[in-house]
């Protein structure tokens, strides 16, 4: 015997699939806005925690200044110029990038009116 599927159910149903549709929509844009690989994203949590531990009486650095601030923590970890089999996409520069973000993003946190 089939039932009639009646118009509140309809709509509770849509509204359902609404929402789950946009939580994963959510989710997915969240964890890629700061890297797509685990490198990228320790690189932004790295620049985040830099960024946050500047002096009070400091100024946002020049993008020369980040990339070389950068090169130097990869260097100090061991992993500026590591080959992984296989390398992860963007490289060494993809994960500056993340860094310079981060940074950037930890500084205007602690430093909001500069």
């Amino acid at each position: 015997m089939a039932r009639k599927l009646r118009p509140a159910r309809l709509t509770v149903l849509i509204g359902l699939a609404a929402l789950v549709v946009c939580g994963v929509a959510v989710f997915c844009t969240h964890r890629g806005s700061h890297g797509r690989t685990a490198e990228e994203r320790a690189a932004y949590e790295m620049g985040e925690k830099a960024g946050e531990q500047a002096p009070s009486d400091a100024k946002l650095p020049t993008d020369d200044e980040l990339n070389v601030m950068a090169q130097k923590r990869f260097e100090q970890q061991g992993s500026g110029d590591q080959l992984q089999n296989p390398p992860p996409p963007g490289g060494l520069e993809a994960r500056k990038q993340a860094f310079e973000q981060g940074y950037r993003d930890g500084f205007k946190k602690v430093h909001p009116e500069k």
